[in-house]
């Protein structure tokens, strides 16, 4: 059992302090609200509990990663011709240096 699993064994309602998280995430929260969210962790955390519970057999020959145990048909790697630089670039509306201008992310 690692830490994590050993964490969420306590309810979540009593360890979280949901006026701090309301503050970490810059929200006003009414008592309501706050009961609610204290609620859903509660559920959302039983839950991940659940599924870190589940015993998986690692035995398992063949794995699949379709809900449906159906093989995947993968495409075939094939080298095709695409836009060279210069294509690409003469689309942009703007560039420079041999780049895309793009508006800043962040300020």
């Amino acid at each position: 059992m690692n830490c994590f699993q050993t964490t969420l064994r306590i309810k979540v309602s009593k360890d979280f302090d949901i006026q701090n998280i309301a503050k970490l995430a810059s929200i006003n929260l009414s008592e309501d609200e706050q009961e609610k969210l204290a609620n859903d962790l509660t559920i959302i955390l039983e839950h991940v509990k659940a599924l870190s519970d589940l015993e998986l057999n690692t035995e398992q020959n063949e794995i699949y990663i379709h809900p449906l145990e159906k093989d995947l048909e993968l495409q075939k790697d094939e080298l095709v011709e695409s836009l060279t630089h210069e294509e690409a670039l003469s689309n942009a509306p703007e560039s420079k240096d041999g780049k895309f201008v793009v508006p800043p992310s962040m300020e």
